[in-house]
């Protein structure tokens, strides 16, 4: 499928618009999975900085916020970086930014934490002390590194860092998409680049009651009651088959372009694929943006003047020397 993938996705003349849509379902599951309020509709609007109408209150940072880290998860990955501890610790500095003040972001915990059941509110889960973290969470790195240095598959090891991490529970908010995140780091970062252009995060919201039964089955009521050689196959082969889903989705998108967007607004998404242009060419002007877009010209003016308005591109300059910067 990845094979497929890759060969369907090198002549795609749409791959932004796509990547795009994979964005908007990612942070929109992913989110509404830890009980974010907003639709995909809102969540589409908001990435594409359509922000009248809604306050700036938790719901719209948790999106902002989601969209950002996987942006910056996408960036170094691209660039070679591996998995580390300061890495995951910036990841959720920047995922809690103006949600939580200070060493509740980009900080392990240092306080017990439980899951509770949200209906009954009686403790499903208790992680470890929080003065095992930093070293639970250093030999996690440490055995993802060296089994990708034994050549382990990374859908093997993807899903056990999701089920590791998750069972550590490192932070005091924001475990579950931290997990999700990463899981999808290493899966791209070693080739199987799937979360362009679907999102995993959708099939485990898709059926929520599957998805949290595969971790907490495995989990127990106590970290300290788990087997040191618990047997997690279960969990491994309920996201596989998410992971096979996920790839699905991703095949028909570029396959078949036109089937992907039903349900998406094409002004914003065109806003979407323009934010993309200016992020690869930096600065551009009216004629080249008119071009690259194959739009007319009144329609390429009302974008640019749009995104001015909205504060994602900058004027500079005046007159037929006027072009156009993202911020």
């Amino acid at each position: 499928m990845q094979g497929e993938l890759s060969s369907l996705s090198s002549s795609v003349a749409n791959e932004l618009e796509i990547m795009a849509l994979a964005n908007v379902d990612a942070v929109h599951y992913s989110t509404k999975i830890e009980g974010n309020k907003l639709t995909l509709k809102q969540v589409t609007k908001v990435l594409t900085g359509n922000l009248k109408g809604f306050k700036q209150e938790r719901n719209i940072k948790e999106v902002l916020n989601y969209s950002k880290v996987r942006s910056l998860l996408f960036e170094k990955a691209d660039k070679g970086n591996i998995l580390t501890g300061p890495l995951i610790l910036e990841a959720h500095r920047l995922l809690e930014k103006s949600i939580v003040e200070g060493t509740l972001k980009g900080h392990f915990r240092d306080g017990q934490n439980v899951i509770r059941d949200s209906r009954t509110g009686s403790i499903v889960y208790l992680p470890p002390e929080y003065q095992e973290v930093p070293s639970l969470m250093k030999s996690l790195i440490a055995f993802i590194i060296d089994s990708r240095l034994k050549s382990i598959s990374p859908l093997i090891l993807a899903p056990i860092f999701h089920y590791r991490f998750v069972t550590i529970h490192p932070f005091l908010d924001g475990n579950g998409r931290m997990a999700r995140l990463f899981t999808n780091f290493i899966s791209y970062s070693s080739g199987y680049n799937v979360s362009k252009y679907a999102a995993l995060e959708k099939q485990h919201e898709k059926d929520m009651g599957t998805y949290y039964r595969a971790l907490r089955t495995l989990q127990g009521n106590n970290f300290y009651d788990i087997p040191k050689d618990i047997n997690i196959t279960s969990w491994l082969e309920y996201w596989l088959s998410c992971m096979k889903e996920t790839y699905k989705e991703a095949l028909k998108r570029v396959g078949n372009i036109e089937s992907s967007f039903d349900t998406f607004d094409p002004a914003l998404n065109r806003l979407s694929r323009a934010l993309g242009l200016f992020k690869r060419h930096k600065t551009l002007n009216a004629a080249q943006y008119q071009t690259l877009m194959g739009l007319g010209r009144t329609q390429a003016v009302s974008d640019l003047n749009e995104l001015v308005k909205k504060g994602q591109i900058k004027k500079i300059g005046g007159g037929r020397s006027t072009v156009y910067k993202i911020i």
